[in-house]
């Protein structure tokens, strides 16, 4: 099954990037690709395969890329061969009906989608955080997922020490603000302030976090996509968003990656982070699902 749906995903790419594709230029006409875009291209894909034991689903075409650049290694074997010969890969976009867009490899390019994010090394920083302040009862319920992995960070405080002992930030004060905000089709995991002293005295920034799973990379689109929906759908004052990821990496190992902050201005033509903090926390005793 796995097969097959990845079968299906490159067959739909390739459709959709043929109808942009000129060969005289050997470019695309409209690089953006919208969500009824995309559940055209399953229903036609559906319709030259009579076969399939059960037609692809085209009402969630909003997960149709997501769940291509979720995980990378897969993600980069579905990717058609054809189109990254052609110089083309592709990114997520997000609201207004938009899916993703054809994207230029840059030079040196290897795969459709490189990782941004290296992994740790031996110079990572690495300290235990106690997780005794954690009921009982409620860790005899720990998940395995991103909703668990967000109550345990805010619980235990986690981001609030990072941004503490490691940031370049004065920060002096963590406060958590939501869980779970959608904003329009972005999702952001946590949004946190952040004051900070300055030489004027202090500011305030908003914290977007988002969570990821040890299965699971760490996306530089979802990232750049929560700083933009946080400026132009949140009715907040805060000009300055600084992005920041926690992903399991082993048992009860947390790492957190805190991305260089944006300001509002700058948000809109956003195309890459730079990673300006990193550290690894284990969790002392054990919490399950971590």
């Amino acid at each position: 099954m796995a097969k097959e749906s990845a079968s299906y995903k490159t067959e739909v790419i390739v459709a959709l990037f043929k109808k942009r594709w000129d060969e005289s230029s050997r470019s695309v006409s409209d690089p953006l690709v919208t969500l009824n875009e995309v559940s055209d291209a399953i229903r036609e894909y559906n319709a030259a395969h009579p076969e399939r034991r059960k037609p692809v689903s085209d009402r969630n075409p909003a997960n149709f890329f997501k769940d291509i650049i979720r995980h990378r290694a897969p993600g980069n074997q579905m990717w058609p061969k054809w189109i990254f010969e052609c110089g083309y890969t592709a990114r997520q976009v997000t609201g207004e009906n938009s899916c993703f867009e054809f994207a230029h490899i840059v030079p040196g390019q290897t795969e459709p989608f490189p990782s941004h994010v290296p992994e740790p090394s031996a110079a990572t920083p690495a300290m235990k955080i106690s997780s005794v302040s954690m009921p009982l009862a409620s860790r005899r319920l720990g998940r395995s997922d991103e909703s668990w992995l967000i109550q345990v960070v805010v619980r235990l405080r986690i981001i609030d020490t990072h941004l503490a002992l490691f940031s370049s930030r004065r920060v002096i004060q963590v406060d958590h603000l939501q869980t779970g905000v959608k904003l329009g089709k972005n999702e952001i995991d946590a949004i946190l302030l952040a004051i900070e002293e300055t030489d004027a005295g202090t500011s305030e920034s908003i914290v977007c976090c988002e969570a990821k799973s040890i299965k699971e990379d760490v996306i530089e689109e979802q990232l750049i996509g929560h700083v933009k929906s946080v400026f132009a759908s949140l009715p907040i004052s805060q000009n300055v968003a600084i992005p920041i990821c926690v992903k399991t990496i082993a048992k009860s190992k947390i790492r957190v990656l805190e991305f260089g902050a944006v300001e509002r201005r700058d948000a809109q033509d956003l195309l890459q982070l730079a990673i300006v903090s990193d550290a690894i926390y284990e969790l002392v005793p054990p919490v399950p699902g971590i």
